[in-house]
Protein backbone atom coordinates (compact mmCIF):
# COMPACT_ATOMS: atom_id res chain seq x y z
CA UNK A 1 0.00 0.00 0.00
CA UNK A 2 2.61 2.50 1.03
CA UNK A 3 4.39 1.99 -2.66
CA UNK A 4 0.55 2.70 -4.38
CA UNK A 5 0.72 6.45 -2.71
CA UNK A 6 3.92 7.56 -4.38
CA UNK A 7 2.97 5.69 -7.76
CA UNK A 8 -0.45 8.02 -8.19
CA UNK A 9 1.56 11.00 -7.35
CA UNK A 10 3.65 10.35 -9.79
CA UNK A 11 1.44 9.80 -12.41
CA UNK A 12 -1.35 12.61 -10.96
CA UNK A 13 0.22 15.41 -12.90
CA UNK A 14 0.06 13.45 -16.40
CA UNK A 15 -3.17 12.32 -15.74
CA UNK A 16 -4.33 15.95 -15.48
CA UNK A 17 -2.58 16.91 -18.58
CA UNK A 18 -4.16 14.06 -20.35
CA UNK A 19 -7.71 15.08 -19.10
CA UNK A 20 -7.14 18.84 -21.01
CA UNK A 21 -5.05 17.50 -24.05
CA UNK A 22 -8.74 15.33 -23.99
CA UNK A 23 -9.90 17.02 -27.51
CA UNK A 24 -6.61 16.46 -29.18
CA UNK A 25 -7.40 14.07 -32.34
CA UNK A 26 -11.02 14.40 -32.06
CA UNK A 27 -13.85 15.51 -33.59
CA UNK A 28 -14.52 19.31 -32.82
CA UNK A 29 -17.66 18.93 -30.50
CA UNK A 30 -20.95 21.34 -31.18
CA UNK A 31 -21.93 24.21 -29.16
CA UNK A 32 -24.28 27.22 -29.16
CA UNK A 33 -23.61 30.89 -28.10
CA UNK A 34 -25.56 33.85 -27.42
CA UNK A 35 -23.49 36.36 -30.63
CA UNK A 36 -22.85 39.77 -29.22
CA UNK A 37 -21.15 41.00 -32.41
CA UNK A 38 -21.09 40.28 -36.02
CA UNK A 39 -24.22 39.20 -38.51
CA UNK A 40 -25.65 36.92 -35.93
CA UNK A 41 -25.70 39.16 -32.94
CA UNK A 42 -28.21 38.48 -30.86
CA UNK A 43 -29.18 35.03 -31.69
CA UNK A 44 -27.82 31.56 -30.36
CA UNK A 45 -25.23 30.09 -32.81
CA UNK A 46 -23.34 27.42 -33.57
CA UNK A 47 -19.87 28.65 -35.30
CA UNK A 48 -18.68 24.95 -34.82
CA UNK A 49 -21.87 23.73 -37.17
CA UNK A 50 -20.69 26.12 -40.32
CA UNK A 51 -16.98 25.68 -39.53
CA UNK A 52 -15.83 22.82 -38.21
CA UNK A 53 -14.50 21.04 -41.53
CA UNK A 54 -12.97 24.02 -42.00
CA UNK A 55 -10.35 25.41 -40.26
CA UNK A 56 -10.28 27.50 -37.28
CA UNK A 57 -9.48 29.03 -33.53
CA UNK A 58 -12.23 28.85 -30.63
CA UNK A 59 -11.15 30.78 -27.78
CA UNK A 60 -12.90 30.06 -24.20
CA UNK A 61 -12.21 32.90 -21.77
CA UNK A 62 -13.65 33.94 -18.36
CA UNK A 63 -12.50 37.56 -18.56
CA UNK A 64 -12.11 40.05 -21.33
CA UNK A 65 -8.69 41.75 -21.64
CA UNK A 66 -6.13 43.33 -22.87
CA UNK A 67 -4.16 39.96 -23.76
CA UNK A 68 -6.59 38.51 -25.10
CA UNK A 69 -7.66 41.02 -27.95
CA UNK A 70 -4.25 40.39 -29.32
CA UNK A 71 -5.39 36.87 -29.86
CA UNK A 72 -8.78 38.18 -31.34
CA UNK A 73 -6.67 40.45 -33.42
CA UNK A 74 -4.64 37.50 -34.69
CA UNK A 75 -7.45 35.81 -35.30
CA UNK A 76 -9.37 38.47 -37.04
CA UNK A 77 -5.65 39.06 -39.22
CA UNK A 78 -5.83 34.88 -40.30
CA UNK A 79 -9.67 35.49 -40.93
CA UNK A 80 -9.10 38.50 -43.54
CA UNK A 81 -6.15 36.64 -45.10
CA UNK A 82 -7.74 32.93 -45.39
CA UNK A 83 -11.04 32.97 -46.63
CA UNK A 84 -11.15 28.94 -45.10
CA UNK A 85 -10.21 30.20 -41.73
CA UNK A 86 -12.98 31.36 -38.92
CA UNK A 87 -12.19 31.99 -35.28
CA UNK A 88 -14.27 33.46 -32.68
CA UNK A 89 -14.21 34.24 -28.62
CA UNK A 90 -16.72 32.78 -26.27
CA UNK A 91 -17.21 34.52 -22.95
CA UNK A 92 -17.89 32.41 -19.82
CA UNK A 93 -20.41 34.20 -17.86
CA UNK A 94 -23.84 34.27 -17.10
CA UNK A 95 -24.26 37.65 -16.49
CA UNK A 96 -26.47 39.18 -19.84
CA UNK A 97 -25.26 42.54 -19.08
CA UNK A 98 -22.00 41.18 -19.95
CA UNK A 99 -22.93 41.43 -23.83
CA UNK A 100 -23.24 45.16 -24.17
CA UNK A 101 -19.91 45.21 -23.12
CA UNK A 102 -18.52 42.60 -25.11
CA UNK A 103 -20.02 44.25 -28.52
CA UNK A 104 -17.97 47.21 -26.73
CA UNK A 105 -14.91 45.18 -26.80
CA UNK A 106 -15.39 43.58 -30.17
CA UNK A 107 -15.82 47.56 -31.78
CA UNK A 108 -12.94 48.72 -30.07
CA UNK A 109 -10.47 46.41 -31.04
CA UNK A 110 -11.94 46.25 -35.06
CA UNK A 111 -13.05 41.98 -34.60
CA UNK A 112 -15.61 42.68 -37.94
CA UNK A 113 -14.65 39.13 -38.51
CA UNK A 114 -14.24 38.00 -35.73
CA UNK A 115 -17.70 36.60 -33.61
CA UNK A 116 -17.63 37.34 -30.03
CA UNK A 117 -20.49 35.90 -27.85
CA UNK A 118 -20.96 34.68 -24.42
CA UNK A 119 -21.80 30.67 -23.37
CA UNK A 120 -23.96 31.06 -20.52
CA UNK A 121 -23.41 27.89 -18.11
CA UNK A 122 -20.36 27.41 -16.07
CA UNK A 123 -17.86 25.47 -16.79
CA UNK A 124 -18.84 26.03 -20.06
CA UNK A 125 -19.72 23.23 -22.93
CA UNK A 126 -19.44 20.17 -21.08
CA UNK A 127 -17.59 18.08 -24.30
CA UNK A 128 -14.71 20.69 -23.78
CA UNK A 129 -14.24 20.10 -19.90
CA UNK A 130 -13.25 23.65 -19.78
CA UNK A 131 -10.11 23.97 -16.55
CA UNK A 132 -11.44 25.52 -13.77
CA UNK A 133 -8.53 26.75 -13.20
CA UNK A 134 -7.99 28.81 -16.39
CA UNK A 135 -8.51 32.22 -17.46
CA UNK A 136 -8.75 31.16 -21.44
CA UNK A 137 -8.46 28.39 -23.26
CA UNK A 138 -7.81 27.89 -26.94
CA UNK A 139 -8.85 25.01 -29.17
CA UNK A 140 -6.78 25.23 -33.09
CA UNK A 141 -9.09 22.71 -35.35
CA UNK A 142 -8.69 21.50 -38.72
CA UNK A 143 -10.81 19.22 -41.28
CA UNK A 144 -13.15 18.98 -38.19
CA UNK A 145 -10.59 17.47 -35.71
CA UNK A 146 -8.88 19.60 -32.50
CA UNK A 147 -5.28 19.52 -33.17
CA UNK A 148 -4.10 22.18 -30.40
CA UNK A 149 -5.19 23.30 -27.04
CA UNK A 150 -3.80 25.79 -24.96
CA UNK A 151 -4.85 27.11 -22.07
CA UNK A 152 -3.57 30.22 -19.74
CA UNK A 153 -4.36 30.40 -15.33
CA UNK A 154 -3.69 34.22 -15.58
CA UNK A 155 -3.52 37.22 -17.73
CA UNK A 156 0.22 36.48 -17.66
CA UNK A 157 -0.33 33.50 -19.85
CA UNK A 158 -2.96 35.02 -21.81
CA UNK A 159 -0.50 37.78 -22.77
CA UNK A 160 1.77 34.76 -24.28
CA UNK A 161 -0.71 33.10 -26.15
CA UNK A 162 -0.69 35.40 -28.92
CA UNK A 163 2.81 33.99 -29.83
CA UNK A 164 1.98 30.65 -29.28
CA UNK A 165 -1.07 30.52 -31.49
CA UNK A 166 1.10 32.47 -34.44
CA UNK A 167 3.23 29.98 -34.31
CA UNK A 168 0.73 27.16 -34.30
CA UNK A 169 -1.13 29.15 -37.15
CA UNK A 170 2.02 29.65 -39.32
CA UNK A 171 2.63 25.70 -39.21
CA UNK A 172 -0.54 24.75 -40.20
CA UNK A 173 -0.70 27.20 -42.71
CA UNK A 174 2.54 25.38 -44.66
Amino acid sequence: MQNVIPFILLILPSLMLAEHAGLLNKKVPPYTMLVASGPERGKLHCYVCEQSEKEGVIVFTRKMSEGLSKVAVLIEKQSKARPEFKGWVTLISDDSLQDANLLKWANEHNLAGTPVGRFEYNPGPPAYRLSTDSVTEVFVFKAGKVLHALKAKDEAEVEKLPAKLEEILKKAKN
